[in-house]
């Protein structure tokens, strides 16, 4: 059996920079469209749930939950996720049982949460529902903008360890290239910026007060779609009566 090779001086202390590094240009960098599609489905949540909060909403249940409740300006909304083995585009189904979901918390809308795409059929059902499709490219696009609106700056560069002499040496983000320190010894990139995934710090803020909804019958939840899709009808001709989700409207914008 092959021994291991023995580790030079600084490679303890250049790995531990690494993990700092890479923790610090997770949470200041959008990911890219690949290392978005391939966070494990626990990294997207706490990706979506980091940045729900930097754009101002309050999490009520924690990030585990199937469907994540959040609070905005009073208003509750449900954040669905695609399944994490699912590939292809969402279908209209899952639109659906959000739908359901956002009628039953009593919410103001609902998004749904996918590093892919979605059916011709579901974003016509999200056009005439309170649904908001977020697909990889808005998410990241998100992402960007929550960290821009908690005031972080995203660097174009990070430190490594030489790990013979202990000297620093800043990589760009964007480099593949081998540079040399102080000293001359060849210090790798040790970050590849495919792999930066966005984590979300421990002891988040998840309300203590959440109660779970009342379970709604399915004729309640149709008749609730009934009216709304009635409303939406004669939308061109009188203003909309008040309800609680029907007042909302399907949401047109591409973002939280």
């Amino acid at each position: 059996m092959t021994a291991a090779a023995p580790l030079l001086p600084f490679a303890v202390a250049a790995e531990e920079l690494r993990r700092q590094e890479t923790e610090r240009l997770a949470n200041a960098m959008p990911p890219t469209i690949d290392a978005l599609r391939l966070m494990p489905p626990q990294a997207l949540r706490g990706a979506v749930a980091l940045t729900l909060e930097r754009l101002g909403y309050e999490l009520l249940t924690p990030e585990t939950a199937a469907d994540l409740l959040i609070m905005k300006d009073g208003k509750k909304y449900v954040a669905a996720f695609a399944p994490a083995n699912d590939f292809a585009p969402t279908p209209i189904g899952h639109l659906a049982r959000l739908h359901s979901a956002v009628v039953a918390a009593g919410g103001a809308g609902g998004f749904f949460i996918t590093p892919r795409g979605f059916t011709r059929d579901a974003e016509a059902y999200a056009a005439t529902a309170p649904l908001k499709l977020i697909d990889g490219p808005k998410l990241i696009a998100e992402i960007k903008r929550g960290i821009e609106m908690a005031g972080i700056a995203i660097p174009d560069s990070y430190k490594a360890m030489c790990h013979h002499c202990g000297d620093i040496v800043k990589h760009p983000i964007a480099g593949a290239t081998v540079l040399p320190c102080v000293n001359g010894h060849p210090v790798a990139p040790a970050i590849a910026r495919a792999a930066l995934v966005v984590r979300r710090p421990e002891n988040g803020s998840t309300s203590r007060t959440y109660e779970p909804p009342r379970h709604y019958s399915r004729q309640e939840v149709r008749a609730n779609n009934a009216k709304y899709q009635a409303r939406m009808r004669k939308r061109k001709t009188q203003p909309a009566p008040e309800s609680e989700i029907a007042q909302t409207g399907p949401l047109h914008d591409d973002s939280f």
